[in-house]
């Protein structure tokens, strides 16, 4: 039977003449499996003799198939991953008993006195306000603060003590004692706070030790075990604050996390060396230091007797303003005695150091640039 004949008997469904052509090819010796393509179909009319031997018009068709294996091997299209529903599973945040102390560098709290009696401040209003939003934030078990906390120009003998610096010293004292009382009122009774004195700090006791040796060591009446009337914790009353004081400019240190496994000890300095670098090539212990008002970063790594020392010294920078206000070589005042501005190579940040139960630590620089801080995806603004 002719393909024509096949397909032509009514009456069939499309479905039926698929199975027809199927079972013709077959018969043909052809597997469907082997078909690649249908390449042409033809329709047309044509005359056949029938049994009498008499023309017949009949309908025509025909099919050229071609073979799989001529059209080479087949690859699949890559396509996009399947769509993937995200059911986010709650969760508490992690918990852990690590300790974290907030470092705060050189904020050089001071004032020039102009000739209308206005204060004109060589510490950074802004950056320490930023400051104390970040510790609100963080919540630190301990705060250090690295030195020069006081600036003291008017009792400098290294630089020329202009008009500007005399009456200062008592708004000094009174703004510092302010700012480690917001310190206390942020981080709470519990929290330590240190001070660390800084070779500004350290200008006021050579300065009467110069002068007025006779008043150096002297105390309220019957209180043996005060600090000297003349000295910064008692001026900036760090009993009633509970800040313990570490003075002895340059020998003091604060021990803020223990070290271990191969990593050093880290203590809280103010600084002798300006470059963090010799720092941690000299001392072969890891330190965070003030005195430079730059934020600088080095490590080294040592091997004693077969085993690792890790060494990091850094400064966080300063809290004091970096635009020509501190007195320093670079600094300049104008014929009435106002500071001309001119940009210092400083920079401002806090540091945050987090230490491990097992008394491995690592550490976090802020910056502060023009009152403002990025820290863990949070932007504070000076208020």
């Amino acid at each position: 039977m002719s393909l024509d004949e096949e397909l032509a008997h009514p009456p069939l469904s499309k479905k039926d003449k698929l199975g027809k052509l199927v079972a013709l090819l077959e018969r043909s010796g052809i597997d469907v499996d082997d078909i690649g393509r249908v390449e042409k179909i033809s329709v047309w009319q044509g005359f056949l003799k029938n049994e009498e031997g008499e023309a017949e018009m009949v309908d025509l068709a025909s099919v050229v198939l071609s073979p799989v294996w001529e059209q080479g091997p087949q690859y699949p299209v890559v396509q996009q991953a399947a769509p993937t529903t995200i059911r986010p599973v709650a969760t508490k945040p992690k918990t852990t008993d690590a300790k974290v102390t907030v470092v705060l560098p050189d904020p050089q709290i001071g004032f020039r006195r102009m000739s209308d009696d206005a204060l004109v401040p060589m510490h950074d209003e802004e950056a320490m306000n930023v400051a104390l939003q970040m510790m609100r934030f963080i919540r630190p078990d301990a705060v250090v603060n690295l030195g020069d906390f006081i600036d003291l120009p008017e009792w400098s003998s290294k630089f020329l003590v202009l008009p500007e610096f005399v009456l200062t010293t008592q708004p000094s004292v009174d703004r510092a004692h302010k700012f480690l009382a917001e310190q206390r009122a942020v981080v709470g009774d519990e929290a330590t706070i240190v001070l660390i004195g800084g070779n500004h700090d350290d200008r006021l006791p050579k300065a009467v030790a110069r002068n007025a040796m006779a008043a150096m060591r002297l105390k309220q009446a019957n209180l043996p075990n005060s600090f000297p009337v003349l000295s910064l914790p008692f001026l900036l009353r760090l009993d009633e604050l509970k800040v313990s004081y570490f003075g002895a400019y340059p020998a003091s240190r604060y021990k803020i996390a223990s070290g271990g496994d191969g990593q050093t000890p880290l203590y809280a300095i103010h600084g002798e060396r300006l470059d963090v670098q010799k720092v941690a090539k000299n001392e072969r212990q890891s330190f965070v230091q003030g005195h430079i008002h730059r934020i600088a970063v080095h490590s080294e790594t040592f091997e004693v007797a077969d085993a690792m020392e890790q060494v990091i010294a850094f400064s966080p920078g300063c809290l004091c303003r970096v635009d020509g206000a501190v007195p320093s070589t670079k600094s300049g005042v104008d014929d009435v005695g106002m500071p001309i501005q001119r940009f210092e190579s400083w920079q401002q940040g806090i540091a945050v150091v987090t230490e491990l139960p097992s008394g491995r630590w690592t550490y976090e620089i802020v910056p502060i640039i023009k009152g403002e801080a990025v820290f863990r995806g949070r932007v504070f603004n000076a208020s």
